[in-house]
């Protein structure tokens, strides 16, 4: 099999440019590092468009490389390096195709993001919804989901869940048409621990990280829910408050 070299490989410029989202959405495809995530990739969590390994790991990744050929690319390390957004990276990537995009038609509990900028913060939140079991996630505004260090961050949760890209009065609309009640995540609100879980098909708003939920939800929102915290702490990064809260009202599920 041969090896590519040069930096300037037109793989290597096109491969690399998809740390950029531009890029991403005008091929349809994102990078996914590592050889667990590479290899959920291969056993068909996902749609393999390529393959790259870096030369000096042949043997070690060969079975891998059997179940991809044809679609396998050789790379020195110079331009494995050129294409890996990781500093150790363990020498092979996933090139994998995005899913098609939904339609909103969603008949269980699901997660709305709000603005939320952080690619680790949404890869952290993706992570804890694939294992508690909240499958669709809309997002507003949000960092892109298939941007490297939010796939990372996922770990292999954004193989399990599906994004809905929707504008807020769509969201409303949809929410209205489906009779799906909207919870907000918030200081001010009910004591997750002790109060009434909701019931039936629900929308749980997890908001930007300085600013919290917008006001055009805040205002139309069924419920308001917290977690508690004691005096001298006034809020928890948005990941980690989002994690606890899906836990709790998912646990009888568990």
């Amino acid at each position: 099999m041969e090896i590519i070299n040069s930096v300037n490989n037109d793989l290597v410029k096109r491969a690399s440019s998809l740390r950029e989202k531009k890029y991403r959405r005008y091929y349809g495809t994102f990078l996914v590092e590592s050889f667990k995530l590479v290899n959920e990739v291969v056993c068909g969590a996902m749609e393999l468009e390529k393959l790259y390994v870096e030369a000096s790991h042949l043997t070690k990744y060969s079975d891998l490389i059997a179940k991809c050929e044809p679609n396998v690319v050789l790379l020195s390390k110079p331009a494995f390096d050129k294409i890996a957004d990781t500093v150790s990276s363990q020498g092979v990537i996933a090139e994998v195709r995005m899913r098609p995009t939904l339609d909103f038609n969603i008949d269980e509990p699901f997660i709305v993001l709000d603005r939320i900028a952080d690619p680790g913060n949404l890869g952290t939140i993706i992570r804890t919804a694939a294992a508690v079991g909240y499958n669709n996630l809309v997002l507003l505004n949000c960092a892109d989901p298939y941007n490297p260090k939010t796939v990372r961050s996922s770990a292999g949760g954004i193989f399990y869940t599906d994004f809905y890209q929707l504008e807020l009065d769509e969201l409303l609309e949809e929410c209205k048409k489906t009779g799906s009640k909207i919870y907000i995540a918030d200081m001010n609100g009910e004591n997750v621990f002790t109060m009434e879980k909701p019931k039936g098909n629900y929308a749980l708003v997890i908001g930007n990280e300085g600013s919290g939920v917008c006001d055009e939800i805040s205002s139309v929102a069924d419920g308001v829910i917290s977690l508690p915290m004691k005096g001298q702490m006034e809020s928890l990064n948005a990941g980690v408050s989002a994690s606890v809260i899906m836990y709790q009202l998912k646990k009888d599920e568990l």
